[in-house]
């Protein structure tokens, strides 16, 4: 049992160094004035307020959109409600206290260290999941995120456990609890990020063909999709009753794809309204979504070789090794120090992805989220925080990388 009391203090040592830094720089957030970054935390806050103040997850938007630029609708479906939810529950206990939501993003920060050094440890063993564990719990990017009131911190936690709930799955024959598990966290952070909805998909498929028994197979991708269902439903639900139609996610991605596939998007973050303004007039939230969609897919349709050229851009701003300045909640300092070591973390991730070529099936799960998360910013808005919640991933191929290095060192 001597190996398992190792474990245990790596991972109490892993979580309490992440802690600390989280929490320090919380602190320094706060003792510079505690502002929310950006606009996409300012839109969380306000609906978890909405939810406290008992008119449900709904705000004001759209305004400009419409020939009135005064007018505004209320929506209930633009954003996912996870998060919101969690604000609201912290806010009704301590107050509408970002300190207090900052420390609770902390924790779920040194928590998803936790996951990175197990994820870690299934793959290549416990000196890896130590590596991943130090890298992850240093890591700048995560520590900076985890003082943002967005998803990102909640959303990479989720998926990490997912994944590695459902290597753990692939590697037993005996519980078939761990898929419907897998499911339900996937749909948990579906409601975090929405991005994530159609990943499933590809998860159910990796099941089947990744088993060796393909009717057990079956039944195993089938409790997936049944997890993944169960953790949605009461979303689809609350949108059905809503509107009246079904809201798969929610009604923001029309918008997304149109911004970022016209003749103005330069594949980044900028945000515009469109020209033809008299056409959104009288719409309500679902067929301004729908508008949205008709309008984003005619262009790529019409504009095939300009699609392929903004997506080649995206790829380019998706892998970029510092992000923009001028992205939201983004200075030139973080910039510098975002570059600085997530470069060195490609670097190994590749080393390690090299080193265990021939065990790219066990790995192929990893690849898959990869290039899910690539495809899907190649199409629709990339910018490199969207880039965040798969860097765990690439911590711990750099773990194995790194540890190779180390032996050959010796």
């Amino acid at each position: 049992m001597k190996w398992l009391a190792t474990e245990r203090r790596v991972e109490l040592a892993v979580f309490a160094l992440a802690l600390v830094l989280r929490l320090a720089w919380v602190g320094v957030i706060q003792y510079r004035g505690g502002a929310l970054f950006g606009p996409d935390a300012a839109s969380y806050d306000a609906l978890a307020m909405s939810v406290l103040e008992g008119r449900g997850l709904c705000k004001w938007d759209y305004q400009g959109l419409f020939t009135d630029p005064n007018h505004a609708i209320l929506v209930y479906s633009f954003r996912p409600p996870l998060l919101p939810l969690v604000l609201a529950g912290i806010y009704g206990v301590l107050g509408h206290s970002y300190a207090a939501a900052r420390v609770f993003m902390a924790l779920l920060g040194a928590a998803t260290c936790l996951a990175v050094v197990r994820l870690a440890r299934q793959l290549f063993g416990c000196r890896e999941g130590a590596i991943a564990g130090l890298l992850a719990a240093v890591y700048p990017r995560l520590i900076y995120y985890s003082g943002a009131i967005v998803t990102e911190t909640p959303y990479t936690f989720l998926l990490c456990l997912a994944v590695s709930v459902l290597l753990a799955a692939q590697r037993s024959q005996d519980t078939l609890w761990r898929w419907p598990l897998a499911g339900a966290l996937l749909g948990l952070a579906t409601l975090c990020r929405s991005a994530l909805l159609a990943f499933v998909v590809s998860v159910a498929a990796w099941v089947f063909l990744t088993r060796p028994q393909k009717g057990r197979a079956a039944w195993e991708a089938a409790l997936v999709i049944a997890g993944f269902c169960a953790a949605m439903g009461a979303w689809w639900g609350r949108n059905y009753a809503i509107h009246g139609r079904p809201v798969a996610a929610t009604t923001e991605g029309g918008y997304t794809l149109w911004v970022t596939n016209n003749e103005r998007a330069d594949g980044g973050g900028h945000c515009f309204w469109p020209d033809d303004k008299a056409s959104f007039d009288g719409l309500s939230e679902v067929e301004i979504d729908r508008r949205f969609y008709q309008l984003g897919t005619a262009y790529i349709r019409s504009h095939p070789g300009r699609f392929l050229e903004l997506a080649a851009a995206k790829f380019v701003r998706f892998w970029r090794l510092w992000p923009h300045a001028s992205e939201p909640a983004v200075g030139i300092v973080a910039a510098v120090v975002a570059g600085a070591t997530f470069t060195p973390v490609l670097l190994l991730a590749g080393i390690g992805a090299y080193v265990e070529r021939r065990r790219w099936r066990d790995l192929s799960l990893l690849y898959l989220l990869i290039a899910y998360c690539t495809a899907l910013h190649m199409v629709l808005m990339a910018i490199t925080r969207y880039r965040l919640p798969i860097e765990p991933f690439l911590i711990v191929l750099a773990s194995r990388g790194l540890g190779r290095l180390c032996n050959r060192e010796r």
